[in-house]
């Protein structure tokens, strides 16, 4: 969620409308956010270890999660569902993978569409098996995220002690599973526009380079699929 590289100057950007004018903006609280979460969670799962004192580790749960039975809350707290497994180890990858084309494309890549003085059209490496490798590692991280995020085992999940209502746990459920399965279709959406976006401003910068790219490596996003 860090740009590489500055701003580009207004002489190198694209058009920005709709979506691009958001996308600036969005970096530094979806940091802050998934910072705090972190943290919150790290408390959490230190309460749960031997290292942490019970009456700290049951203040911990009071505070955080209101449960009536701190024991127990810790132990599913701590516990490690095949569903966070399966997030981490996708979030890694497509971390690992969005970082490779940071140090791949250098100073041409930046967060906002734009090309860049003597900038170059970079086909080789993993740019020769999908045109949009950043993105398809932006899609991973972040499904890996959303499977994180919904794993029953996480305080962020285990919020729902805080309404004894059994009614009102299952609606606070609901809308925390719908909110963020929403956000990231809409993100997948704009991955998408944002791909043709991309793709016609480089093949109008670049002409029969990039045609002869586009020929050779017809997949944007997942290859030998999309």
């Amino acid at each position: 969620m860090t740009a590489p590289n500055a701003r580009p100057t207004s002489g190198e950007l694209g058009k920005q409308v709709g979506w691009e004018l958001v996308i600036p903006w969005l970096p530094a609280p979806f940091r802050a956010l998934l910072w705090s979460v972190t943290l919150l969670e790290c408390v959490a799962l230190f309460a749960a270890t031997e290292y942490c004192p019970p009456g700290l580790a049951q203040s911990i749960v009071h505070q955080l999660v209101r449960s009536d039975d701190p024991q127990r809350t810790l132990t599913h707290i701590s516990s490690l569902t095949p569903m966070f497994f399966a997030g981490s180890i996708l979030s890694i990858i497509g971390s690992f993978l969005r970082i490779h084309c940071y140090n791949t494309l250098g100073r041409m890549f930046t967060y906002e569409l734009s090309i860049r003085k003597d900038h170059k059209l970079i086909t080789t490496g993993v740019y020769a098996i999908v045109r949009h490798p950043s993105y398809t590692g932006a899609v991973c991280s972040g499904f890996g995220l959303l499977l994180c995020i919904l794993s029953p085992t996480l305080w962020f999940m285990t919020f729902q002690s805080l309404f004894p209502d059994p009614d009102v746990k299952t609606r606070m459920i609901n809308v925390f599973w719908y909110t963020h399965i929403s956000m990231f279709v809409g993100i997948v959406a704009a991955v998408m526009q944002r791909m043709k976006n991309e793709d016609a401003m480089l093949e109008k910068n670049f002409g029969e380079e990039w045609k002869e790219w586009a020929r050779r490596v017809p997949c944007r996003l997942v290859p030998w699929v999309y």
